[in-house]
């Protein structure tokens, strides 16, 4: 699997030369198996760079998309994403029911232009709803788990498990915090357990999160606590808030590379970055 970071950042975009290391683009993932097969987590303002790269490189296969959950930084890029306006393109839409209904009323079934000028008949591709999302999802040898999120209006996090590789991604979740619907601490570990890499939601500061209880996030202390708890040696922090700049998003990882030295922890721990790739 290659995994390629599209957009990190969290709540709205946040461009500008002050997060130009970071990236200022709402979440998008990008996956590879390298078995033809593409997926597409989360349509926030980052998938507008991947769907041009797409069209440049005539990729033509089925794209499988999955949504997270229904809040518009994960879905305000989708009316920007052009292989829905190309012809030869065709995806596959799974997900949290919530951010599909959601699509559907407020952009594949409206006929004005209250929220954008081009009329979503313009949709070109081929785009197919699929619901319940099936749980596992099979693509060829690829298996994708879900687990409903602690967020509000829940939502889903991602396990994908390829060749003896996985990887996890678990953004808009608070750590601990029960919502209705959502996970306990014991199921989250679960299913995290072993995973060659953990990305996971740490957009608020241990200072801050007193202040932003309920609001469906988490930090770099509880994301570190989870991942070493379940057995992963490889953390990735993301959903940067929108008001930390580049030096203030280096200063959050080092502080949490800190607290994995303090705490004698065996774990890799770096920042979510627009633009970079992994290869599991």
């Amino acid at each position: 699997m290659k995994v390629t970071f599209w957009g990190t950042r969290g709540s709205i975009p946040s461009p500008g030369p002050h997060t130009v290391k970071v990236g200022g683009n709402t979440t998008c993932i990008e996956i590879e198996t390298g078995q033809g097969h593409r997926i597409i987590i989360d349509s926030g303002t980052g998938i507008r760079p991947l769907g041009l790269k797409l069209i440049r490189e005539k990729h033509t296969e089925p794209i499988i998309l999955l949504f997270t959950h229904s809040h518009w930084d994960h879905l305000a890029g989708f009316t920007f994403f052009p292989p829905a306006y190309h012809p030869d393109f065709k995806l596959d839409v799974y997900g949290n029911p919530m951010a599909l209904e959601v699509l559907r009323r407020d952009i594949f079934d409206r006929r004005d232009n209250r929220y954008f000028p081009v009329n979503m008949d313009d949709f070109r591709a081929v785009i197919k709803f699929y619901e319940p999302m099936p749980k596992p999802l099979i693509i060829g040898n690829l298996s994708i788990d879900t687990i409903n999120l602690n967020h509000p209006g829940n939502g889903f996090g991602y396990r994908f498990d390829l060749d003896n590789k996985s990887f996890a991604f678990i953004t808009d979740n608070e750590i601990g915090m029960n919502y209705p619907g959502g996970n306990t601490i014991e199921e989250l570990r679960e299913f995290c357990r072993d995973c060659d890499v953990l990305v996971h939601d740490a957009q608020y500061l241990p200072s801050e999160i007193v202040q932003h209880k309920g609001w469906g996030h988490s930090t770099y202390i509880e994301a570190i606590e989870l991942a070493v708890k379940a057995k992963v040696n490889h953390l990735i922090l993301t959903h940067h808030d929108p008001e930390r700049d580049d030096d203030a998003a280096q200063a959050l990882v080092e502080v949490a590379r800190d607290y994995i030295l303090s705490k004698g922890y065996s774990l890799f721990c770096e920042l979510g970055i627009e633009g970079q790739s992994l290869v599991l």
